[in-house]
């Protein structure tokens, strides 16, 4: 009787275990001259780094056998836990594209809208959204009566400077020069639906400004990231500082956090560089930049979804070529 148990027992692993083990391979075996001789090379950009989409169906039957062999307590949890993790190297949820914008009809007030919150914005020719802010002097100490005021002509200068700029930018008009910055900072954003797992594809290139040579130090911020409510409000940043400096942030009403921070290679090269941010249902972010990966880290911080997109310039000259943004179904 304990033999016949124990026969039973043997097979109801084996047949779950034999499932996967096929899966494993035909997953192993899918290769790129096999997808080429099924199906057409497709040229959409938005199309997974993981290759054909036969590669995402063998881990969506993957997973389905996970959960029925967890549910049966089929197989080892740490066995299932392993092969978890084997498909989520391969998965890309993140199937819906929710929003693009390559910027190359000169205009960003239309088809999508993006809304300027401070500072100015134009699209800079066959390059992409621009926005440059020179480092400032420091600020005088509050209560200090030494500012030095514009009079005059210096003052007319400036104000007509200021109106212009804005006009310009709030129009959203193509090659528009870069007028003196007379604020440390300048954002835009757009309204979006977002789910809480997300990936988000740029491009970004970074140029340095007058001033800011080799051997001198590199200031200034850019950052993007979804947001939930109003553009300043709760949300998930991802923070480029020019020297090659990259920060995962959480922004909620009790303060912004630094989730993780890595040195990687500088992008001032006046190079646009492809950069990818993920965030998975179970909090798990990774990024890319030019297919390398330079940061992983877990936050569940925030669960709930979003409802925009900003872009936020904390000194510095950027250009955002394109960007893409993918939600789960």
């Amino acid at each position: 009787m304990r033999e016949k148990t124990r026969v039973i027992s043997t097979a109801r692993f084996s047949l779950p275990a034999v499932c996967v083990f096929f899966a494993l391979v035909a997953l192993s075996d899918a290769t790129p001259v096999q997808a080429q001789q099924r199906y057409r090379q497709w040229g959409n950009p938005d199309g997974a780094r993981s290759g054909s989409g036969q590669t995402q169906k063998f881990v969506d039957r993957l997973n389905r056998l996970i959960i029925e062999a967890a549910k049966s307590r089929a197989a080892d949890p740490r066995f299932l836990n392993d092969l978890r993790d084997l498909a989520r190297s391969f998965d890309r949820p993140w199937r819906r594209r929710v929003f693009y914008d390559d910027f190359r009809d000169g205009n960003f007030t239309t088809d999508p809208a993006w809304t300027v919150s401070a500072g100015r914005y134009w699209v800079e020719k066959g390059w992409g959204l621009r926005s440059s802010i020179e480092p400032g002097p420091a600020a005088a100490p509050s209560g200090d009566t030494g500012n030095k005021r514009l009079r005059g002509k210096d003052a007319a200068i400036a104000i007509l400077g200021a109106v212009l700029g804005q006009a310009a930018g709030n129009r959203g008009g193509a090659n528009a020069p870069a007028p003196a910055a007379l604020t440390s900072v300048a954002g835009i954003q757009t309204r979006v639906r977002i789910t809480n797992a997300f990936a988000i594809k740029f491009e970004l290139s970074s140029w340095l400004g007058k001033g800011n040579g080799r051997g001198q130090k590199q200031t200034g911020k850019f950052e993007i990231g979804p947001y939930r409510g109003i553009a300043a409000g709760a949300g998930y940043r991802l923070t480029y500082r020019p020297g090659g400096v990259f920060e995962l942030l959480r922004v909620s009403p009790r303060g912004t956090g630094i989730i993780d921070a890595v040195s990687a290679t500088a992008l001032e090269d006046r190079k646009p560089h492809a950069i990818e941010w993920t965030r998975r249902a179970d909090g798990v972010m990774s990024v890319t930049v030019d297919g390398k990966q330079i940061l992983s880290a877990t936050d569940r911080g925030l669960r709930r979804g979003f409802n925009g997109i900003q872009i936020i310039n904390r000194g510095g000259d950027y250009i955002v070529k394109r960007v893409a943004v993918y939600g789960v179904n």
